[in-house]
């Protein structure tokens, strides 16, 4: 049962694989405190001292620090899978980073699970020995667990940024692709240390 294993983890995790491309991965907000905003418009708006009557001017700006807006409004939010973003990448014309992203994010991993499962399965002797160091050759262009804590960056870049800016609040969410994703990572990587470990084992 042991020798299958790692075998049965790398099968559950590309279920994780595929559910975290599908899945939303994060989503980022930006919310607009309607005091600072109104501030700034009627800073905009309202005639310099030069120009107006003193009178007129002195009354608008009375009436104007009297008006309390509380709350803030939404100006975008958006939530994208990691496909949608490798989509909307191509789309606008940035097919090398969409396609970049795509392969060493997404497809290496992908085969690389495929040809250790037949290794591990199917395979055996010298097959199966090839098949390990196309492995071993794949492992060094997977950039999955790379692109995770480039993830995890940004979100904390966002969500750091969100306290500097009076007039503007960022935030962003990780979502459930995120966690599908990471769990994939994860469950990846035990799997290659169970199976590195049998392989050590057997050599004994």
């Amino acid at each position: 049962m042991k020798k299958y294993l790692p075998a049965f983890l790398f099968i559950l995790s590309i279920g994780f694989l595929i559910s975290g491309i599908i899945q939303p991965f994060m989503t980022i907000k930006a919310d607009i405190n309607k005091q600072e905003l109104f501030d700034i418009a009627a800073k905009e708006f309202l005639p310099p001292d030069q120009q107006g009557n003193d009178f007129i001017q002195h009354m608008l700006q009375s009436v104007l620090q009297e008006v309390n807006f509380e709350g803030s409004i939404t100006a975008f939010e958006i939530t994208r899978s990691l496909l949608e973003t490798m989509s909307e990448l191509i789309s606008h014309d940035h097919v090398i980073v969409g396609l970049l992203i795509g392969l060493f994010g997404l497809v290496i991993p992908f085969l690389k699970i495929v040809l250790t499962l037949i290794a591990l399965l199917l395979a055996s002797g010298k097959t199966r020995n090839d098949l390990l160091l196309i492995n071993s050759v794949l492992s060094k262009w997977s950039m999955s667990d790379v692109f995770l804590m480039a993830i995890l960056v940004a979100f904390f870049t966002v969500n750091a940024n969100a306290q500097t800016i009076n007039t503007i609040q960022m935030s962003a969410k990780l979502e459930s692709g995120f966690y599908l994703f990471a769990t994939y990572c994860l469950l990846a990587i035990i799997a290659s240390q169970l199976m590195q470990f049998q392989k050590e084992k057997t050599e004994e």
